[in-house]
């Protein structure tokens, strides 16, 4: 009996095990019945993406129509758009490297009676970035120095130079080949300037207006990023990220490997990837900014429009920083707190991004209000700057937008910003 049990036993275990082969060799989940990943969550895209050559254009151009008179205009308005596009159009070749003082040329002289115009990268872009943008051709100067402006003047009736300033002090490069005409300087850069403000030198190379410039105050809503969303897009896992309160208020979540630090009153987020020190000491400076943009493009995106604004030449050996600044319309987003809102900055080691900080808001630029405004000029702005103690240490002047966050919205207030020769910037209230 004992026995028959037994081979009863084993021949029902023997079925249940073919049944479960059976089951597992032809069983497939159903289309309509999808997995449910609770733990994983795959990133979500929370800004929009761009391209790096939508990001590289000029802080401002500078036209000199001769006769000592001068305008200034900013991106996106019409005289730049068609000054810089017709710039964009013509070849550049033929680098010939000089020294500034051998060239022998007085550039004060130049600006007041030679029609031209100043294509200016306050900050400087190499030339092979450049390159994205302009048709520079032929062989680079082995070094791509770093660009910061270019000036396109009318030599004489029929011959028009082409000078790149570098960020190196008396060295400039002459693109002998360059196919600018005097027809271009007349009909296409003096031709787009027609009723524009005045300006007026003002402290070596910078420029006034002589007049009050027309500009419009914004107040707009926002939202900002949830703590779930920056999880999702900085963590492969987010559920295995913990986290820690520090003193000063601030959270701070890890995977043990990344951090991302988030600063609620600031409306800031700092992320940490610990990246292995390169040996390297060469910098690839349009890798390296091609790899930032992408992983902005991946992890947060942009929200608003974004300019390079700097690309400093000498960092530490094999890292890079890269400094994207925001804009409203024609104008940059200042704001002299390091943290706040208006710009993305990003380090990178060897394409690997290794730090990462930016503001957690997004604002709702579809409910907008205006106000019309004027930021001073002429007499007014020169007894602003006749006051201001500093006024020895500014190398640039420009109107731009100081953002002020409250509660609910977002304001933009013009104001004319000062950088100063550390790299700080001021108002001139």
């Amino acid at each position: 009996m004992m026995e028959k049990l037994k081979t009863a036993a084993l021949t029902l275990l023997v079925m249940l095990s073919l049944l479960q082969s059976y089951l597992l060799a032809y069983s497939y989940p159903q289309p309509e019945q999808p997995v449910i990943q609770e733990e994983y969550v795959k990133t979500e895209m929370l800004g929009t993406q761009v391209s790096l050559d939508e990001m590289l254009f000029p802080d401002h151009i500078v036209v000199h129509l001769g006769n000592q008179q001068h305008t200034v205009f900013y991106p996106q308005t019409e005289p730049y758009t068609e000054i810089f596009d017709t710039v964009k159009q013509r070849n550049l070749e033929g680098f010939r490297k000089n020294n500034l003082s051998a060239l022998g040329m007085n550039w004060d002289d130049v600006a007041a009676k030679r029609p031209g115009v100043e294509i200016w990268f306050r900050d400087g872009l190499p030339l092979n970035v450049l390159q994205r943008i302009m048709q520079i051709k032929g062989d680079l100067p082995p070094d791509n120095d770093v660009i910061t402006r270019i000036w396109i003047f009318a030599q004489n009736e029929n011959e028009v130079r082409t000078i790149l300033f570098t960020d190196t002090t008396n060295l400039i490069y002459e693109a002998t080949k360059a196919d600018f005409t005097t027809k271009d300087i007349e009909e296409r850069f003096l031709g787009a300037v027609g009723t524009a403000i005045p300006y007026k030198p003002f402290n070596g190379s910078l420029y006034l207006p002589q007049k009050p410039i027309p500009m419009t105050a914004y107040t707009m809503p926002y939202t900002q990023l949830t703590v779930d969303q920056l999880k999702r897009t900085f963590f492969v896992d987010p559920a295995v990220t913990r986290n820690l309160m520090e003193r000063d208020g601030s959270e701070i979540y890890t995977d043990s490997k990344r951090g991302l630090q988030l600063k609620s009153e600031q409306h800031w987020m700092t992320y940490s990837d610990p990246v292995a020190p390169s040996t390297d000491n060469k910098i690839d400076f349009l890798g390296n900014l091609l790899a930032a943009v992408q992983f902005i493009n991946q992890h947060g995106g942009w929200n608003g429009t974004y300019g390079v604004q700097k690309v400093p030449e000498r960092l530490l050996p094999g890292s890079q920083s890269y400094l994207f600044r925001q804009y409203y319309g024609a104008y940059p987003l200042i704001n002299p707190r390091n943290e706040n809102f208006g710009f993305i900055k990003i380090t990178l080691q060897k394409d690997i991004v290794s730090g990462y900080e930016r503001s957690t808001l997004t604002p709702e630029t579809r409910s907008v209000t205006r106000r019309e405004l004027e930021l001073v000029g002429g007499e007014a702005l020169d007894a602003k700057l006749d006051q201001y103690t500093k006024k020895s240490q500014i190398v640039a002047l420009f109107p731009a937008y100081r953002p002020v966050i409250t509660d609910k919205s977002l304001e933009l207030m013009p104001v004319w910003a000062m950088e100063l020769y550390d790299g700080t910037y001021e108002f001139l209230e």
